[in-house]
């Protein structure tokens, strides 16, 4: 797979500099959406999961915290489960320790679960895969050694190549990046008992994007959680409400 990165590579820097004009009048025009689940605790049930990541666990694009992923999990949990959620828009793997350490420091409960939102920004950044492996396994270990978590379940990178308000050129080195950190994703979970994987298949239309056209909408977010419980659901870690 290195000697595939390194042609991917090879085909990407003689355009890099217009894609890099490109992503800087999008983040020009498009609305600036807030995250509104950045550190967010649901319930005060005895079974306990982690929501933990990028924009999509920061409820960017939500119209309310009740349409956020940790919202749509405590609705279809029910009140045996307590729900607590960390998440910052722009967020890549390698930076998730240190930039939740006072949070993750100050919890003393033990997860049941947690579940890991992570890669759309590696992928915008264009992160090694290597060292997304690496970066992603050290985020593991971490959390195992913290909270001794039954199962950590690895969430697919969204579909970044399908973003409305990417032109094609950009939406296809996105792809191309996508398909290197998901088979690290894959070969983590391969590898590692606990940790569960599964390839993101929705159904994505005109109301999946909020008004940017990069995050979800609330239907996009009740989407990606449906998805989610259904495959911990098919495995028994979690029974719907």
């Amino acid at each position: 797979m290195v000697a595939e990165y390194h042609l991917f590579k090879a085909k990407l820097y003689p355009v890099l500099p217009f894609l890099i004009f490109q992503a800087f009048r999008i983040r020009q025009i498009r609305p600036q959406l807030p995250a509104l689940s950045e550190n967010l605790t649901l319930g005060n049930g005895n079974r306990k999961l982690l929501i933990l990541g990028e924009s999509t666990a920061a409820g960017v694009g939500a119209s309310a915290q009740r349409f956020t992923l940790a919202g749509q999990f405590f609705q279809h949990l029910g009140s045996e489960f307590q729900v607590k959620n960390l998440g910052k828009n722009g967020l890549q793997v390698h930076q998730v320790t240190s930039h939740f350490n006072k949070e993750l420091n100050a919890i003393q409960d033990r997860f049941e679960g947690i579940m890991l939102f992570l890669g759309a920004n590696d992928c915008f950044k264009l992160t090694a895969p290597d060292k997304f492996r690496i970066e992603l396994d050290k985020l593991i270990s971490d959390l195992k050694n913290r909270f001794s978590p039954d199962w950590i379940y690895l969430a697919d990178i969204p579909p970044v190549h399908l973003f409305p308000a990417f032109p094609k050129l950009m939406q296809y080195f996105l792809q191309g990046q996508r398909n290197f950190l998901q088979k690290e994703m894959i070969s983590i979970s391969q590898s590692q008992k606990e940790v569960l994987f599964d390839k993101i298949t929705l159904d994505i239309n005109s109301d999946f994007f909020a008004s940017d056209l990069i995050h979800p909408a609330d239907e996009g977010y009740q989407k990606i959680a449906k998805f989610t419980l259904d495959g911990l659901s098919t495995r028994g870690l979690l029974k719907l409400a």
